[in-house]
Order: C-alpha cells, then sequence, then structure tokens
C-alpha cells in the first residue's frame, strides 16, 4: 500500500467522525422537538481492493448511511393512546359545560322551582279566594317556564359550541391531509436521489400523530413507501399525493340523534357526502357522540318533562271552575308534541290576564272549593314520568344524576389514558428520545476519532516529505 492511500484511510476516517459530530449536533439541538428521532451515522469498513494474499490490507470506513432510530409499532400505540386522550379530553370540555347548566348550588334551580310551584298551589288549595297567593300562583309558574326556557337554551349553547369546534377540527383535518401528501412527494423525491429524509420523516409522523387525535384512522405504507391514511367505517384520507376533503353544513335531524340545524360531517371520499354518523373515536367522534347521544338525551327529557308538567296540570285545571265560572281555561299554552316542549312551555293567555283564571273549584259558584288547586299539588308525588315508575322530581333528578355520573366516569377515563400515554412516550423516548448526556459523550469520542485521523495523514505526509528527500 502506497502513502497516499494511507492519507485517504485518514482522510475516510476524518470524514466519518466528522459525519458523527454533525450527527450528534443535529441531535442535540432537536433535543426538545416534539416528535424528533435520535440519528445515527451507519459505517462500514472498506475492505482490501486489488492486493493479494496474507499482506492484503484495508482501505478506510464507508459512511453507509444516516439512519433514524424509530419503533413504528410504538409510534402506532403512542397514536392510538393520543386519539383516545383527546377524545377524553373533548368530551370533558363539554360534560363540564353541561353539568354547569344543571349547577343549583348557586341558587334556584329547576327542582326548587317546580317545588315551590306545587307548593303555592297548596296555599292556594288553603285560600282559594286570596287573591295575593294567586299572584304568587302565576309568578312561581312564570320562574318555573323561564327556568326550563333557560335550561334548554343553554344546552343548545353548549351543542352550538360543540358545532363550532367540529368546524374547526375538521378545517385542521384537511391541512394535515394536505400536508401528509406533500410530505409523502418530498420524501419520496430525496429517497429518489439517495439523500436521507430522516427529518421530512419526523415530521410527517408527527402529523399523523395530530391526525390521530382528531378520528379513528387506519394507516400503512405502500410498496413506494407513502403513508396511506384510510378513515375507518368512512374510506381513504390520503392515498399517496391524492388526499381527500373534509366540510360541514347545517342539514335537517336524523334518527341518529342529530337535531335540527346541527352540523353535518361531509366528506369527498363518501359517495353520499354525509359521513356524521361514521366518524368514531377522537376529538370529532367523541364530539358528535356527545351532541347526539348525551345532550340529546338531556334535551328529549327535559322536554319530555316540560310536555308532562304541562299537560297534565292542564288536564286537571280545564276540569275546574274560575272565579267567573268558566271551565275549560288551560293553564299553560297547549303543546302539540313533546319536541321542543321546554322551549315553548309558556303560561296561558287567560292566566296571563287576569289570576281570576286560575280554577280552583270542582263545581260552579263554590268560593270555598278547593278540589282542582289540591288536585294540580297532587301531581308533584304521582308516578307520571318514565313510563309510571317515576315522579317528575325523581325524573328531575335523575337527569341532573346521569350527567355527574356520565361526566365522573369520564374524568376516571381521562386519568387512566394520560397515564397510558405518559408510559408509552417513555417507551419511545427510550428508543427515539436524545440523551444529552451520551450526545456528548459521542462528541469526544467522534473528536478524538477525528484527531486521530487527522494524525494518520500527518504522519503519511511525514513519511512521504522523507521518501522525497531521500536522495
Amino acid at each position: 500500500m502506497g502513502l497516499p492511500n494511507v492519507m485517504q484511510i485518514g482522510r475516510s476516517g476524518m470524514n466519518a467522525a466528522k459525519a458523527g459530530i454533525a450527527t450528534s449536533g443535529h441531535n442535540i439541538a432537536n433535543a426538545n422537538t416534539e416528535g424528533f428521532s435520535r440519528q445515527r451515522v451507519e459505517i462500514s469498513a472498506q475492505g482490501p481492493v486489488g492486493s493479494k494474499g496474507k499482506g492484503a490490507m484495508g482501505q478506510g470506513v464507508n459512511i453507509s448511511r444516516v439512519s433514524r432510530l424509530n419503533d413504528e409499532y410504538i409510534d402506532k400505540q403512542v397514536r392510538a393512546a393520543g386519539r383516545d386522550l383527546a377524545a377524553g379530553e373533548e368530551r370533558d370540555l363539554v360534560l363540564k359545560q353541561t353539568e354547569d347548566v344543571f349547577n343549583e348550588m348557586g341558587g334556584e334551580g329547576l327542582n326548587r322551582l317546580m317545588s315551590h310551584f306545587f307548593n303555592e298551589f297548596r296555599k292556594l288549595s288553603n285560600e282559594p279566594e286570596n287573591e295575593a297567593i294567586r299572584q304568587s300562583v302565576r309568578e312561581s309558574t312564570q320562574a318555573v317556564v323561564n327556568d326550563f326556557k333557560r335550561l334548554r337554551g343553554e344546552v343548545e349553547s353548549v351543542r352550538e359550541h360543540i358545532d363550532s369546534r367540529i368546524e374547526g377540527h375538521a378545517k385542521e383535518v384537511n391541512l394535515l391531509a394536505g400536508e401528509v401528501k406533500d410530505l409523502n412527494i418530498k420524501i419520496k423525491t430525496m429517497e429518489i436521489n439517495g439523500t436521507p429524509a430522516n427529518d421530512l420523516m419526523d415530521r410527517r409522523d408527527q402529523i399523523l400523530k395530530d391526525l390521530s387525535t382528531k378520528m379513528d384512522l387506519n394507516t400503512h405504507k405502500d410498496a413506494e413507501g407513502n403513508y396511506v391514511i384510510d378513515i375507518k367505517g368512512v374510506g381513504p384520507l390520503v392515498v399517496g399525493s391524492e388526499v381527500q376533503n373534509f366540510n360541514v353544513q347545517r342539514t335537517a335531524g336524523d334518527e341518529n340523534g342529530k337535531k335540527e340545524g346541527s352540523l353535518d360531517v361531509m366528506s369527498s371520499a363518501s359517495a353520499n357526502g354525509v359521513v356524521t354518523h361514521q366518524i368514531k373515536g377522537g376529538k370529532i367522534g367523541a364530539l358528535l357522540d356527545t351532541r347526539d347521544k348525551t345532550l340529546t338525551g338531556v334535551l328529549d327529557r327535559l322536554d319530555d318533562l316540560a310536555y308532562s308538567l304541562a299537560d297534565s296540570v292542564n288536564q286537571i285545571h280545564e276540569m275546574g271552575f274560575t272565579r267567573d265560572g268558566r271551565q275549560g281555561v288551560s293553564f299553560f299554552t297547549k303543546l302539540n308534541q313533546k319536541e321542543r316542549a321546554a322551549e315553548f312551555i309558556d303560561l296561558s293567555d287567560s292566566i296571563k290576564s287576569s289570576v281570576n283564571a286560575i280554577a280552583t273549584a270542582a263545581l260552579p259558584d263554590s268560593p270555598g272549593d278547593n278540589r282542582i288547586a289540591v288536585a294540580v299539588s297532587g301531581l308533584q308525588n304521582l308516578q307520571l314520568m318514565n313510563g309510571g315508575k317515576a315522579s317528575m322530581d325523581d325524573f328531575y333528578n335523575s337527569i341532573v344524576s346521569d350527567i355527574g355520573v356520565t361526566t365522573a366516569h369520564n374524568k376516571e377515563n381521562l386519568t387512566q389514558q394520560k397515564d397510558i400515554l405518559t408510559q408509552l412516550n417513555k417507551m419511545r423516548d427510550q428508543v427515539s428520545g436524545v440523551s444529552i448526556d451520551e450526545e456528548t459523550t459521542n462528541l469526544m469520542q467522534f473528536q478524538h476519532s477525528f484527531d486521530a485521523s487527522a494524525k494518520v495523514i500527518q504522519v503519511a505526509d511525514d513519511l512521504l516529505k522523507t521518501v522525497l528527500n531521500m536522495r
């Protein structure tokens, strides 16, 4: 082997050490970059070239590639755990808002107002001709009506907030899916040119992680290494350089719990466009499920309670006689259906006009007759709700209780999901995370290697000078 070959060996060593220093420096610089996978220089020895026999010597070192330390299986688990955590967080946000609507700790809630309403009728039964008590009956009824409207209105506001969040998440899905498509193209181009695309792959994995928080997805790589993303129950979202888009529209209600005017989620990947009830999991799935099941159930039960109150009171009141001898006067406005009853419940025009229209007597011209007032007050304890299994008080309390139980159960699941994701991130960090101490040690090692390789060149140069100076 000639001295120039020895110089080439030293040069290859310096190049390998320089690549190691650059890679460790890159790792250190990105130690706090979310989704970054540490990189490592893969080197291999150059075998002897053109030499034979026992004296054949190697030619130095080759830089094979800069590899990315990454475990796709762990990444997949992290994405799944992140999806479940994101769903729990969205559900917790909405349930807290709903729970606050029914919080009666700060004042008069519907339960107390309804009890006050029935108590006023009991007072009226003791003094059916007392105009002050009649005024109190009308005022307590108006308070119940107002609180029904308040509750329904505030729950509807929560639903509107959900719709605004769904619209925002749908726009983010479009942006993220478009970025995955662009990265698929860039990564493929770089790999064709023989350039490692490690950082772009990290970016693509991070976007997939963010995208997975939106809904339940299936991901895999095609033969060319491009990510293919499918939405479970819907169809493809990203296939190579092709991407589908989401949008939202306000449409009519349906039999799956979606109310009139709520947003439907539309996708260009679906034949009929509407994919609202096919999306599961993640933030969008959790919001849709809470909106169309939990909150729809709350609204339906509120409407059922309002309708039953108005209808049962009217049935008794219309049989009674007012102070001026009229029969058939409705106490509440008549409701033709249960749907939106909590919104439309109101005092009848007759009662609004005069408290003398409140019927207390079962017979005409009977000033002391209180049987109608007694019958109305007795409705409080009758099993009129839930198929004859619950009173109005019990039925309302069950609404509040179910919201509380659902919120508490979701909090427990949320805590578990946080622990699971923390453990999975620790596992990922063991494989892909950057250790500053380890990289600092590597830097010192590569520095010594660089200095030693430079010394090889210096020694070869000195030897070459000696040969050239020989006479």
